[in-house]
């Protein structure tokens, strides 16, 4: 009696997930984004052909929704996460800098995509002012985005970012590097269609949603979950975009509680700024100028574990571990 009870149970569900399966896949299919979708992120992290790896991750969030048959699968906000394929330092004289981007996935609560994207490639540029673009009311920056008809990648003009002083130091040693600041807006063309991928872990919020670990080293979906998997746990403590508005709206309102010149950005000492970036180390006299973020600014931000700290040094906001090592920073004087 039991055994027959079982197998009508089993021929029962089988018919079930026989049935449902058409309609599984239905709904698969109507999250996926078709190949030629034009994806404008907003970027977060700033970029450089001079400090940045290749294989260094960003972070930026869609700078409109993604949209497919009249249907927001991915609202304006979500999260976005690329990796730097290649980079080319700037030549002595005329040689350009270059930075090659993909992006690897979009999110916004508890779904998410692995997504193909066409190389995106920025350039140095001369330094000449009609060169200079304004993005979003920030400082210069080289984000002048498009697509190459008919070619097989992206295209991008970058120019160095940042005041005049800056502009004519680059102009005076022929640097030309491609930098991307943060608040650029990117413009990537998707290769193939999306292959819906479970959500990221769960973080501190931003103002769409949970920020994303840093992705995998490759573009395809199964080294993306592999490598997820092990991905430092540090991750989801990085600075979202609420979190930096948060530090910098509470440090200008307590800008009293910081030693003189420690919320400013001073131009810093030769080499020190490759050190200070992320994933470098700060010199022990680094380490003995920062200041702690203070308590009042801390409680308004998810709690870290006890060997990671937040700390302001000429300007910057860092996030470093026990070690001194740098997980993340970004820079009080801009606007986001």
């Amino acid at each position: 009696m039991n055994r027959k009870y079982i197998q009508l149970v089993s021929t029962v569900a089988m018919s079930l997930v026989l049935a449902l399966a058409p309609w599984s896949a239905l709904a698969q299919k109507s999250l996926e984004i078709p190949s030629g979708t034009s994806i404008r992120v907003r970027m977060i992290d700033n970029l450089s052909s001079e400090q940045t790896q290749m294989g260094d991750t960003f972070r930026g969030t869609l700078d409109e929704p993604i949209e497919v048959n009249g249907r927001t699968l991915y609202p304006k906000g979500a999260d976005v996460i690329g990796r730097v394929t290649d980079v080319h330092p700037t030549g002595r004289l005329t040689e350009p800098g270059e930075l090659d981007l993909v992006l690897n996935t979009v999110s916004s609560g508890t779904v998410a995509a692995s997504i193909h994207v066409e190389p995106l490639i920025i350039k140095g540029e001369s330094h000449s002012k009609s060169n200079v673009t304004k993005i979003g009311g920030g400082a210069a920056l080289g984000a002048v985005i498009g697509a190459i008809a008919g070619g097989g990648k992206g295209a991008a003009i970058g120019t160095l970012a940042g005041g005049a002083a800056g502009t004519g130091a680059a102009a005076a040693t022929g640097k030309k590097p491609a930098i991307v600041e943060s608040e650029a807006v990117l413009t990537f063309v998707t290769s193939s269609a999306s292959a819906p991928a479970a959500p990221p872990p769960a973080s501190a919020p931003n103002e769409a949603s949970t920020a994303p670990p840093p992705p995998a080293a490759s573009d395809s979906p199964a080294t993306i979950a592999s490598d997820s998997a092990t991905a430092p746990d540090d991750s989801a403590h990085l600075f979202t975009l609420r979190d930096r508005r948060s530090i910098r709206s509470c440090v200008t309102e307590h800008a009293s509680d910081f030693a003189a010149g420690t919320t400013q950005r001073p131009e810093l000492p030769s080499g020190s700024e490759r050190q200070i970036h992320r994933g470098g180390s700060l010199p022990s006299e680094v380490q003995s100028q920062a200041q702690s973020l203070p308590l009042v600014c801390e409680e308004q931000l998810p709690k870290l574990p006890g060997d990671l700290e937040r700390v302001v040094y000429a300007g910057r906001v860092l996030l470093i571990d026990s070690k001194g090592q740098v997980l993340d920073m970004f820079y009080l004087d801009q606007n986001q």
